[in-house]
């Protein structure tokens, strides 16, 4: 009896590194134990407040950025606020199909008014999901995918995307800041603060990105980042305002791995407005930062 029992605790200890070892060649091992949290500062998108059961959160970002949408006969590129969220569950066995977690997020959406571009329930392998909703009057883009492989007939991870676009949203390429500090000697960017602060919103970070980028694809260029306020507080505070946040994006900068030498920093608050700070248009156009060649 001993003998078999010794034998049968060998036999799931090898099953378990085998299903370890399957997992740790798709890099899903960061959330293998049970009970494991969602990663720190992500949850679910507010239009999918309740999840598929046993999947938490691996990875989310939010950014200012793209997404290309595609679905049989349309095709649409979106801009505007996008968050993506990763899920994953530790163990295929405790993880749904395909098919069954594409169908719960497109019920979810039928049942707010939004519209299934990419069925997947009319597609062969109900993998995909592209939804399009209306949300407080703006237009919100949803899809759904994963890039890992199927195991055991479930998806072990998943990704989401909720895009809500915005007519005004800036995505700047560092090619195009490359072209306008060529052609004008600087940019006008506009990297979201929260008011009173300087920590950089994650909806921001893929501005400070190709400005990085910038950087490294031109080796020689050096810039000064500059902080610019509207007039809502004291000139002495503003200006305090603006050398924080304009320190704050140089920090990144180098964070990121350029080097400290070619970058400088400096804030002017109020002082120089390029619209009408009585109006709130003009006030926002105000708060921004420039990036001005050396």
């Amino acid at each position: 009896m001993n003998t078999t029992n010794s034998r049968m605790r060998k036999m799931t200890m090898r099953i378990r590194s085998v299903v370890m070892s399957v997992l740790a060649v798709f890099g899903l091992l960061s959330c293998i134990e049970a009970g494991a949290a969602d990663a720190k500062g992500c949850q679910d998108p507010a239009m999918f407040p309740t999840r598929i059961p046993n999947y938490v959160i691996a990875s989310c970002k939010t950014s200012n950025d793209a997404e290309s949408f595609s679905w049989p006969g349309g095709q649409k590129q979106a801009m505007g606020v996008r968050t993506e969220v990763t899920y994953q569950v530790g163990v295929p066995s405790d993880g749904a199909s395909p098919k069954y977690i594409a169908a719960n997020y497109a019920n979810a959406i039928i049942q707010i008014g939004g519209t299934l571009l990419l069925d997947p329930a009319k597609s062969t392998l109900g993998d995909r999901m592209t939804a399009r909703v209306s949300v407080d009057g703006k237009e919100v883009w949803v899809h759904l995918r994963s890039e890992k492989p199927v195991i055991g007939g479930n998806w072990v991870s998943y990704k989401l995307v909720v895009l809500q676009s915005d007519a005004g949203a800036q995505v700047v390429t560092a090619q195009k800041m490359l072209d306008e500090l060529t052609k004008a000697g600087f940019i006008t960017l506009y990297i979201n603060f929260d008011t009173g602060k300087w920590d950089i919103k994650p909806e921001s970070k893929a501005t400070v990105g190709e400005i990085a980028t910038l950087l490294r694809n031109n080796p020689n260029l050096r810039i000064s980042v500059e902080g610019h306020t509207d007039n809502v507080g004291t000139p002495a505070a503003n200006k305090t305002l603006s050398e924080n946040r304009a320190r704050s994006v140089m920090e990144a900068l180098v964070g990121s791995g350029i080097h400290a030498g070619r970058l400088k920093s400096a804030g002017f608050g109020q002082e120089r407005p390029v619209a009408d700070n009585r109006t709130e248009e003009g006030r926002a156009k105000n708060r921004r930062v420039e990036l001005v060649k050396l």
